[in-house]
């Protein structure tokens, strides 16, 4: 489709640190193109295009740039400290001339409205040019990185100047759950952002060549791969599991979770249990889907605590020390998660919806 002359034009920025500001943005971009196909979608990302393609049936523009890293992990629940400090160090005495370069994009694209997931250098470039500006997360990368390092200098020179960064946005949209920033007065919540796959058990049995009493569980720890060593896992009769590494020849019970040939996003809506991380796009999936889930413990994160409290409203569930998976306590658990009811359903707003109201809302009363 031919976008008119004359659309209002929107820029993403989206960090690739793991999949959920991903999963979360285009969320809210299908919404938006849903709702005015004539809006004109530009995206500054280092995450390949092919996740796009496969998230938005619309057309979009993308800009393969990004100042924003997040963390450095050691895995996908273990933060690296000191190479964490590195990269935002450098990201201090490059401040300058990352947020010059942004500027430069921006003012090639002139978009109306810059909606940032979570960079804080976007903003303040957006800020700097007059483009009003929008965050969206369920919170920032000051407040992660705070948590975390003691260094003097971050946090003397560039937590300020993130803080200030962030701070000039005109609104942060916060999806549930979230960590509240007494740093930002405007900060607003909506509700959960989940992307919706389809149940289809039935289908993943038959590809699978199971019988209807087989219960399947799936390993999705969020595009940041944490080795497991399949040969301890414990086996018991009655389960498959879809896993995401090569599988030994003894692991008849296991099979790669591409052989249903079946969208991911199906999958977690298809299998009995998911065993992952704490992760803001996975716990609200498993929320929607009423997956029954055990996750890694990940104390440090400062998302922890409200994603667990979210996801203990929603369904089953239960957390695990990494080294306990191969032990035999393992099993207990996952027949106690399994066995358990999910709490009551709960209706909760659509925050993909009234992400995009907002915005068109900003929109409207920018481009007057």
């Amino acid at each position: 489709m031919m976008t008119p002359i004359n659309a209002k034009h929107i820029c993403f920025s989206i960090t690739h640190h793991g999949f959920g500001h991903g999963a979360i943005s285009t969320s809210v971009i299908a919404a938006l193109q849903q709702q005015d196909p004539t809006i004109k979608i530009s995206i500054l990302s280092t995450l390949p295009d092919n996740y796009f393609r496969a998230r938005l049936s619309q057309d979009y523009t993308l800009i393969p740039i990004g100042s924003d890293f997040g963390m450095t992990m050691h895995s996908a629940i273990s933060v690296d400290v000191p190479a964490s400090e590195e990269k935002y160090l450098a990201l201090l005495a490059n401040w300058h001339d990352k947020q010059a370069q942004e500027q430069a994009v921006l003012t090639k694209l002139k978009p109306d409205l810059v909606v940032s997931n979570i960079s804080p250098v976007t903003l303040a470039a957006a800020a700097e040019l007059g483009v009003p500006s929008i965050s969206l997360c369920p919170f920032n990368w000051s407040q992660i990185l705070q948590s975390y390092s003691q260094h003097p200098v971050l946090a003397k020179e560039l937590i300020p100047l993130m803080d200030r960064a962030y701070q000039k946005a005109q609104l942060a949209l916060k999806p549930t759950p979230h960590v509240p920033n007494p740093k930002q007065a405007n900060e607003q919540e909506i509700g959960p952002i989940a992307q919706h796959g389809q149940p289809r058990k039935v289908d993943l049995w038959q590809a699978l060549s199971l019988s209807s009493t087989t219960k399947i569980g799936l390993i999705a720890l969020g595009g940041l791969t944490v080795p497991i060593d399949l040969t301890r896992w414990p086996k018991h009769s009655g389960w498959l599991w879809l896993v995401d590494q090569a599988i030994p020849d003894s692991r008849t019970d296991m099979c790669h979770y591409t052989t249903p040939n079946m969208a991911f996003l199906d999958l977690v809506f298809s299998v009995d249990l998911v065993i992952t991380k704490p992760g803001y796009g996975t716990y609200t999936e498993l929320a929607a889907a009423g997956t029954k889930a055990i996750t890694l413990m990940r104390p440090d994160w400062p998302e922890t605590p409200y994603l667990n409290t979210y996801l203990a409203e929603h369904v089953s569930c239960a957390q695990i020390n990494p080294e306990q998976l191969t032990q035999p306590a393992f099993m207990s658990l996952i027949e106690q998660v399994s066995n358990q009811a999910n709490p009551p359903s709960k209706q909760s707003e659509n925050g993909a919806l009234k992400a995009c109201q907002i915005i068109l809302a900003q929109l409207n009363s920018t481009c007057r």
